[in-house]
Order: structure tokens, then C-alpha cells, then sequence
């Protein structure tokens, strides 16, 4: 979580007002959220992944950005139902853990929030949801995450056979489609992303940013993965890219997934990880799925409308 924003204060640009008129622009079951409080999250997330501070980009990222919102409504729901607290002390350790990592005081670090035009509260506001969203995976999901050993066998297996052939590091940003109307939405949000990595944007950043997959802690890094290790789908495209390159939105049944191959090599008999990394690579990969569907169905069952 510390490292969600650490590039968020290397910017020093003023953000003109964006849509400052306070309005309830959603409701999530019993809970809203202002028309303040997303122009607020979409000056934050602006200038923690370093877009222009343009109309435009407001416009583009805005409904990916409600939709951040409105997960951050649920998840925090759903701690509250399992009596789950996020203490002041939780957000305090997060703040000064974020400003330590930009060499800067707790002071410091919120009087460049205002410099930035963000209340410190929207950015604590967005750390208490993810720190009440791990703290309710590690207490409701973490326990039905189960990798038999047979698992690791069959991994290990595949990955001998795998010697000597190629191995990618690849990098994802995952954008969900949770019902067909969101399909173009969704897919001109990916396209949108790739413009502004045109324009300078980094894909790590971007991942931090807008990635609903739980790589996007890591900046969207899968690590080392061989063409068996990878979803089909997503196995024919990293096939015929090249390191440095980043793919088009790519549609597969659950979202659109945006690649970026950062290198290939020939994987060497004696990299194989041992079976300690793979039952953490399993776990990992399995945790991401059940995060997903739980994340899912809380949005299936909530009443959420969009002004």
C-alpha cells in the first residue's frame, strides 16, 4: 500500500479546478459519492501516475476512476459487515510510510497535497479502502486459497520441459468488463491509456494506478513467465511482441488486458524456480481469482446508480 503513490509529489504543477460544485454523482447502496470527491480522486490519481493536467485527460479517466470510487464503497461494506477496523493509527503508519518514501515529513507531505490542490483527506480516504480490503482478504479469503501439492508437480513438470526455450517478463494492466454495456466504455479507457504512455506516461505508473488485477501493487509485473505459464489469450500475443513493446487492449472473457513485454531470454535449466516459489507464485495467482469474484459479486449484489 506504501508503495501505491510514490511517485505521486515529484510533480509540482498547480491543478486548475476541476467540476468543484458539490453533487451526489453516485449512490452505492446507502452510501454517495460527490462530484467533490471524484474531482479530488482524479486530481490525486493525475498526478500519481504523471498525465496531463488537461480537461481532457479529466474527462477520458474519469469513469475508470468511479469506478475505483464505487469498489472502495464495497470493499469498505464488506469490512464493516465482517467487523473489520481501519484504526487512525493504520492511516497514520500508511501516511507516514508514503511521505518517507518521498524523503518527505507527514507536514511536508500534505502541505504538497495542497500545493497539488488535494485534501489530505482524499488520499486517506483512499488508503482506509485498502487497507480494510487487505485486511479482509487476509481474514475471509486468504484461508480458502488451497494449492495441492499436485499443482506444484504439474508446474514443476512444465517447466522442465520448458528448458532451453523462451521466457518473457511481462507486465500487465487489467481493466474488468462486469456487464456487456461497459464493453466500449472499458475498452476506450485501455485505448486511452495507451495514448497517454505515448505521451510519456510509464506503464508501472499506470499500473499503480488503474490495474484491477493484484499485480498492479507490483506495477503490474508478472516476473518470468513462459508461454505455458501464460493464459492462452494472452500466450499468442506476448508470442509475436517485442521487448519494449506494449499491446492494444486486448479483449479475453473477464476484461481487456493491456501487455508490456519488458524482456525475453532463453530460460537456463538452473533459473527454474524451486517449489518454495512456485506454491507462492500458485498461491498468488489463485488469491487474484478469488479477490476478483468476491470483488464481483459484492458489485452483483449492491445497488449502485450513476447520476
Amino acid at each position: 500500500m506504501a508503495k501505491y503513490l510514490l511517485i505521486l509529489f515529484a510533480l509540482a504543477l498547480a491543478a486548475p479546478a476541476f467540476a468543484d460544485e458539490v453533487g451526489i454523482i453516485a449512490t452505492v447502496n446507502n452510501d454517495i459519492i460527490t462530484t467533490h470527491e471524484l474531482s479530488q480522486r482524479i486530481e490525486l490519481l493525475i498526478g500519481a501516475n504523471g498525465l496531463p493536467r488537461a480537461d481532457e485527460t479529466r474527462k477520458d479517466i474519469a469513469p475508470q476512476v468511479l469506478h475505483s470510487m464505487i469498489d472502495d464503497k464495497l470493499r469498505l461494506e464488506a469490512a464493516d459487515a465482517s467487523s473489520i477496523k481501519v484504526t487512525d493509527e493504520d492511516i497514520r503508519k500508511a501516511m507516514a510510510n508514503i511521505a518517507g518514501s518521498n524523503n518527505m515529513s507527514v507536514d511536508q507531505f500534505t502541505d504538497m497535497l495542497a500545493s497539488q490542490g488535494v485534501d489530505k483527506d482524499t488520499l486517506q480516504d483512499q488508503l482506509r479502502a485498502e487497507i480494510a480490503w487487505h485486511k479482509y482478504v487476509e481474514q475471509r479469503i486468504v484461508p480458502n486459497v488451497d494449492v495441492p501439492p499436485s499443482e506444484i508437480d504439474r508446474m514443476e513438470a512444465q517447466l522442465k520441459s520448458d528448458a532451453n526455450q523462451q521466457q518473457y517478463l511481462v507486465a500487465e494492466i487489467f481493466l474488468p468488463v462486469d456487464a456487456p454495456v461497459d464493453d466500449q466504455k472499458v475498452r476506450d479507457f485501455g485505448a486511452d491509456l495507451i495514448k497517454q504512455m505515448s505521451q510519456g506516461a510509464k506503464f508501472s505508473a499506470l499500473a499503480h494506478g488503474f490495474s484491477q488485477s493484484a499485480s498492479a501493487s507490483r506495477s503490474g509485473d508478472l516476473g518470468w513467465q513462459t508461454l505455458s505459464q501464460m493464459p492462452p489469450e494472452l500466450a499468442r500475443i506476448v508470442h509475436v511482441m517485442r521487448p519494449g513493446q506494449v499491446s492494444k487492449p486486448m479483449r479475453t472473457l473477464r476484461g481487456y488486458y493491456i501487455l508490456y513485454l519488458r524482456d525475453a531470454r532463453t530460460l537456463d535449466p538452473k533459473d527454474i524456480p524451486t517449489r518454495e516459489k512456485l506454491q507462492d507464485a500458485a498461491f498468488n495467482q489463485q488469491l487474484d481469482l478469488l479477490q476478483r469474484r468476491d470483488l464481483r459479486d459484492l458489485r452483483n449484489k449492491a445497488f449502485i446508480e450513476i447520476k
